[in-house]
């Protein structure tokens, strides 16, 4: 039976570790190449029930570092364009989440999915028209509204947060439930993940 499987891509908070301007005693330690210390990447895994189809969740600044390290998400068929990656889940429009998209431009078919909210953060940038809109899907799904992809059964579920960073505003609630920040439940075959990057509180809901 085909069971649901997860590779842990980056596991950083934002900026990866050690962040590129720090000098805070454990990132000391990394950049004089401690070996208790190990750098990682910023947060992001892949998902798959069959290891030939795989989504992302999130699309880290990272991404194209990841890849290179996995060789589950490199590609595979001979033909000159080709990828095993079928779609990226964001969890909202954070850089943390979605600056790796641009890695993804070289007109690759693949699903972009995200609440509206996200996707609207996305449309606001040209830059991300780079994905060439006729082969890359951008798929909004609301919350609690269950999908498929590549044989994955997921739902997004709004948790507490806040909007990108870059969009504040104001100084808005932190534990506010918003559309602008989900965290992703995925099922298969008696396997269960939920994947919450971020979250400004444990409520019991949560």
């Amino acid at each position: 039976m085909e069971r649901l499987k997860a590779v842990v891509l980056g596991s950083a908070a934002g900026g990866g570790f050690p962040q590129w301007n720090c000098r805070c005693p454990v990132c000391r330690l990394a950049w004089a190449g401690d070996l208790r210390v190990r750098a990682r990447t910023q947060t992001s895994i892949a998902v798959s029930i069959d290891g030939s189809r795989w989504v992302l969740l999130n699309a880290a600044p990272d991404l194209r570092t990841q890849i290179v390290a996995t060789p589950a998400l490199q590609p595979q068929a001979a033909r000159v364009r080709d990828s095993p990656v079928e779609a990226v889940i964001l969890t909202g429009g954070e850089v943390d989440e979605i600056a790796g998209l641009l890695h993804l431009r070289e007109r690759q078919p693949l699903a972009v999915i995200g609440t509206a909210a996200t996707l609207d953060t996305l449309a606001a940038n040209s830059v991300f028209d780079a994905l060439a809109p006729d082969v890359v899907e951008r798929r909004r799904v609301a919350a609690c509204e269950p999908f498929s992809i590549a044989g994955i059964e997921v739902e997004l579920f709004t948790v507490p947060g806040k909007a990108p960073l870059y969009l504040e505003r104001s100084e808005p609630p932190m534990s506010a439930d918003s559309t602008a920040n989900v965290g992703v439940s995925l099922r298969a075959n008696g396997r269960h993940l939920v994947f919450v990057p971020a979250a400004a509180a444990m409520t019991q809901a949560l």
